[in-house]
């Protein structure tokens, strides 16, 4: 599930900085038929601000999505924290689910600019990224897992 925390935003200079040339980042990890790609190229500058504003022994990186990700549990990751800077569609929804993968509990329109954990260890899924777009966040690890 997600909660939404009261954290300082990601400054407004520090975001129009990011290198929003998706084409330009080396991808550290693809998943989901490459529909989730993370990386950590162009994050020095907004994980020294996590770093020092959010939490110091945290790793920043960012998580692309250009189309719907279906249900399933993040590798190696048991609770994220994220800060979405583009939903990638008017109505893009994290849906979490019971063990079956198709009987909703909880559903989120989760708002840009707005620090949340995400309890990645859950099955969950993303849809409704619409055609072009990207959805686009900061993200680090809380307590990640050990990859089996």
């Amino acid at each position: 599930m997600i909660r939404y925390l009261n954290l300082p935003k990601i400054p407004v200079e520090i975001l129009d900085s990011l290198n929003y040339n998706f084409d330009q980042y080396s991808f550290k990890a693809t998943y989901l038929n490459g529909a989730y790609k993370w990386s950590d190229d162009f994050s020095q500058q907004v994980d020294t601000w996590c770093k020092q504003n959010i939490c110091d022994t945290m790793h920043w990186g960012f998580q692309f999505m250009n189309n719907d990700i279906i249900a399933h549990k993040d590798v190696g990751t048991e609770v994220k924290l994220t800060y979405l800077i583009d939903t990638g569609g008017s109505n893009v929804r994290t849906n979490f689910f019971e063990d079956d993968k198709t009987t909703i509990t909880h559903s989120f329109v989760i708002p840009t600019h707005q620090w949340h954990i995400l309890y990645a260890s859950r099955y969950h899924s993303v849809e409704g990224i619409e055609s072009g777009h990207t959805r686009f966040s900061l993200t680090g690890r809380v307590f990640p897992l050990p990859i089996e």
